[in-house]
């Protein structure tokens, strides 16, 4: 008996109309005939049928199998099927399952309560057996539409978000430093992947070029054509960097143009070279909001660079190579002047209540963010200040590149200092005297000296550095707040062990008592790896200043 009737269900095409359907369904109703009735009826088309004769039953049954479809008798004893729909909608393992009313009541306002209660059709008793079987049909397919879409929605998503990293990965934030400038990124999208690209790149006889450029759109393809242009532009620019800026755009322009065969899609670029032998930036805007220029404390005449320029990288009409070194704007590197690039997600953020664009008010915040000089990421700070007054940055991706050109007398010590330990311990004696001799406290200056002291002692003892091989120190006097920076290519650091284990005696007397020491010294301490590179960044506020 068993295997004949194994057999019968096994054909799902047996009835006269020949519907064959496909899914698991949960028959709720009180009364045992009209339960079997639906069951052969369902079956013979080739569905797996659950039925439940109450509804405090149905619900453990929907709970725990998760049918496809639910059939639910709205006239029962106890919990009746208004109230068990109402259940299965509020319950996050069921709210995705259709429901179908199989009712007796024919009042439009128990319709609607149904409805309200999350069911998605109904069908009234006595009912028509074709009707039904068309109108379970059609809720088994939207269902497997809709699961097949949310597994498809979780792939592209899981993509995204790895496509997001491998991206934020070429897109590298570690700050910069050099002996003329320091510059800081801070970099949000408004999806896993984003269409803004920017970089700073190294180049002959200590010369740097830094750009930042927003592709048009939202998606996939500008954070396609965003990884495109980083890396053509990587290219472009040490290969025509003695050219200029105007010569490196034509060529970028030229790339672009050729290989993104859509009018839509286009980048707006701020590119600036620095040269330390002329002390100048030259500069081209190519569609680009103006950079925030602030000198001196005060703000400088920003509109300077929209004196030249000309359109957006890739834009489809025009020539060629639109740019010429007339498009070129030049200003002096004097010191002690910053300026801001960045994307225009921040100036069109709007704030979530009055609705207003941020506009001006990135370069208000800004202005005050460069006041402080013991907040060092100037950035992000004015990133999260903006967030702070109420703006909603997540709408677009925003890019911020804050570039201090320092000044001069500010420059307490910069040396390249051997790896000896006697030549480190004179230059710890120096970087007292010289923060001293710009107003900062003995007991401060002596904190300063014990840092050089331990940071440089580490690289002599553990960073690997051959005999010959030396470190940059530079450091910085601001107010009452020091500055110091380091950079050596010594062997990378283990920085998960160096800052999360606890540093017990068996850790200390492997590495010295230096980390302990350096740690407990500074107000802050910034670690980074870049190009076979290390870098420490310190902060140390002046106890009698702070």
């Amino acid at each position: 008996m068993l295997e004949s009737r194994q057999k019968t269900t096994a054909k799902p095409n047996t009835s006269r109309d020949g519907r064959h359907l496909s899914g698991r369904v949960l028959v709720v109703d009180d009364e045992l005939p009209n339960r079997l009735y639906l069951r052969k009826l369902l079956e013979v088309r080739g569905c797996q049928v659950f039925d439940a004769a109450d509804g405090a039953s149905a619900l453990d049954i929907a709970l725990g199998m998760q049918p496809d479809l639910i059939l639910v008798d709205i006239i029962m004893p106890g919990m009746d099927g208004f109230e068990l729909c109402g259940k299965l909608r509020d319950a996050p393992l069921t709210s995705h399952i259709p429901v179908i009313m199989v009712t007796a009541k024919s009042k439009i306002a128990d319709i609607e309560t149904g409805f309200e209660l999350g069911a998605m059709d109904y069908i009234r008793k006595p009912f028509n057996p074709r009707e039904l079987i068309l109108r379970v049909g059609n809720a088994l397919a939207l269902k497997q539409s809709k699961d097949a879409l949310t597994i498809w929605n979780k792939r592209v998503s899981r993509d995204l978000e790895l496509a997001g990293a491998i991206q934020r990965s070429l897109f590298s934030d570690i700050p910069h430093f050099s002996s003329r400038f320091e510059a800081r990124i801070a970099y949000r999208t408004c999806m896993d992947v984003g269409g803004d690209a920017f970089d700073i790149i190294s180049l002959p006889e200590g010369r740097y070029c830094i750009y930042v450029a927003d592709v048009s759109g939202h998606g996939v393809a500008p954070a396609m054509i965003s990884s495109l242009l980083k890396a053509t532009a990587s290219e472009m620019i040490r290969r025509y960097a003695d050219q200029g800026p105007a010569a490196i755009c034509n060529a970028l322009n030229m790339v672009i143009r050729r290989r993104i065969d859509n009018p839509s899609y286009y980048a707006t670029l701020f590119m600036a070279i620095h040269d330390p032998g002329t002390m100048q930036w030259r500069c081209m805007n190519c569609g680009h909001p103006d950079p925030v220029f602030l000198r001196n404390g005060t703000r400088g005449d920003s509109s300077i660079f929209s004196q030249g320029g000309g359109t957006p990288i890739g834009f489809p009409f025009g020539p060629e190579k639109p740019y010429s070194s007339a498009d070129e704007v030049c200003f002096a590197d004097e010191g002690d002047t910053f300026l801001l690039l960045y994307t225009d997600g921040l100036t069109e953020a709007r704030h979530g209540r009055s609705r207003e664009e941020c506009g001006r008010r990135v370069e208000e915040v800004y202005a005050t963010v460069v006041g402080n000089p013991a907040a060092p990421d100037k950035p992000a700070s004015l990133l999260d200040l903006l967030e702070d007054e109420g703006y909603e940055l997540g709408d677009d991706d925003c890019t911020a590149i804050s570039i201090h050109m320092l000044a001069p007398e500010k420059i307490a010590l910069e040396e390249r200092v051997p790896r000896d330990i006697h030549r480190v311990s004179d230059v710890a004696k120096q970087a007292d005297a010289a923060v001293v001799a710009l107003g900062i406290s003995q007991e401060t200056a002596t904190l300063v000296r014990l840092l050089v002291m331990e940071l440089g002692a580490n690289l002599v003892d553990h960073a690997g550095l051959d005999e010959e091989d030396t470190f940059w120190l530079q450091i910085r006097v601001d107010g009452g707040v020091c500055q110091l920076v380091l950079v050596d290519e010594g062997a990378e650091w283990d920085l998960e062990t160096a800052l999360n284990r606890e540093l017990d005696e068996e850790y200390l007397g492997e590495r010295g008592r230096g980390l302990a020491i350096t740690n407990a010294i500074v107000d802050r301490i910034e670690r980074y790896r870049m190009n076979s590179k290390n870098l420490t960044y310190c902060t140390i506020v002046d106890q009698e200043d702070g």
